[in-house]
């Protein structure tokens, strides 16, 4: 199966072209008092910003980039999608810090324009960093594990590995417990390599698909079992993240398998 990267996954479920087109006309109608957002950072806050570099206003940043409104229109590249975003993050952090200051004095498109930004980097799995010393906002992945996994295995799996690490779903155990079910499914035909290879991932990973509640009824009936009915909701969605994360080592440790009988095959060829 050839290498699909998030972006690409993300676009056969979601338009992330539409996202970025929406958060272009919210930060359009974003208004801090009579200004717009990119007019307040231009007049208040450009002159003294920290990591502005020779930049002296929102447009010739934008120019830089290439994240202007006629780039956006045409379609933006994976790597213009982080700028474009990036940026957005960074002006957002200057108004707040240096002209805001605990004011409320905006409207509600610019706090819609805030969690616009917030869940479309929840989707592709990035989040923000803040460097105050610097005035700095930079974009990293929240979970470089997910990325990976979700960028080698089939379409499927890769849209609930994604799914299941999004921040709406805290707190949601029956779809946390659904998504777990549906990777246990792609895990299980995999148990036989791992096996040799990492059997202690291979056997933990197993025993909490089917002693966690998640494969098994255990709450109630013959696969019962009085520490997983005790346990608070709060308990059993951190086993639940926990299981997460073993499957997440598992198809990487699986990926893994296969890299390395290439890298042998190509020892047996240069050794000849």
């Amino acid at each position: 199966m050839s290498r699909r990267n998030i972006f690409e996954i993300l676009s056969e479920k979601v338009s992330i072209s539409s996202q970025i087109n929406k958060i272009e006309g919210l930060l359009s109608d974003a208004y801090v008092g009579s200004n717009t957002l990119e007019d307040i950072v231009d007049m208040e806050c450009m002159r003294e910003w920290k990591a502005r570099g020779r930049y002296t206003s929102c447009e010739e940043i934008r120019e830089r980039l290439q994240i202007t409104y006629a780039h956006i229109s045409r379609r933006l590249s994976e790597e213009q999608i982080l700028f474009y975003l990036e940026y957005v993050s960074n002006i957002i952090w200057l108004c707040n810090e240096k002209y805001l200051d605990g004011s409320e004095d905006y409207n509600d498109e610019y706090l819609y324009l805030q969690e616009n930004v917030i869940r479309l980097l929840d989707d592709l799995g990035y989040e923000k960093k803040v460097f105050e010393d610097e005035e700095k906002v930079i974009l990293v992945e929240k979970n470089a594990a997910m990325t990976a996994v979700a960028e080698v295995v089939d379409p499927n799996t890769a849209y609930a590995v994604i799914e299941y690490n999004h921040h709406l779903l805290k707190g949601d155990i029956a779809e946390k417990q659904r998504i777990l079910k549906l990777l246990a499914d792609k895990f299980e035909p995999l148990r036989g390599e791992l096996k040799r290879v990492n059997k202690e991932l291979e056997s933990n990973t197993g025993y909490l698909l089917n002693k966690m509640n998640i494969r098994h009824n255990n709450m109630e009936g013959k696969n019962a079992i009085e520490y997983v009915k005790n346990l608070s909701d709060e308990e059993l969605e951190e086993w639940y993240d926990e299981t997460y994360q073993m499957l997440l080592l598992c198809f990487l440790e699986y990926e893994n398998i296969e890299r390395n009988k290439k890298i042998n095959k190509l020892k047996g060829v240069i050794e000849k």
